[in-house]
């Protein structure tokens, strides 16, 4: 599957668990050199341990580190963080309501 394989060369680890259809859809208009383009993104849930080892790509991230739900640098993140989070709650905690 594309999920498991893209884990492995950009994360360095194989998912535990067979990978579900994407909880959540975006669409963005990029801006930036070029005259940019829309980018769709599939956004997975995949089940992992925080002190799982993560061997990324450093030539196409900074750095990565696991942050707490409620410790998510919402406004250096990707702008439908808040909402894919949002939602990921509501999933998780099907009982929980969002104001």
């Amino acid at each position: 599957m594309t999920v498991a394989r893209e884990l492995e060369e950009e994360l360095g680890f194989a998912t535990p668990h067979p990978v579900d259809a994407p909880l959540f859809v975006t669409v963005t208009q990029t801006v930036g050199l070029t005259a940019g383009h829309t980018d769709v993104s599939l956004w997975y849930v995949v089940h992992a341990r925080r002190d799982q080892a993560i061997r990324y790509d450093e030539g196409e991230f900074e750095q990565v580190r696991w942050f707490a739900l409620d410790e998510v640098p919402l406004e250096r993140a990707d702008p439908h963080m808040g909402r894919f989070l949002a939602k990921l709650t509501t999933a998780s905690h099907p009982n929980h309501t969002n104001a």
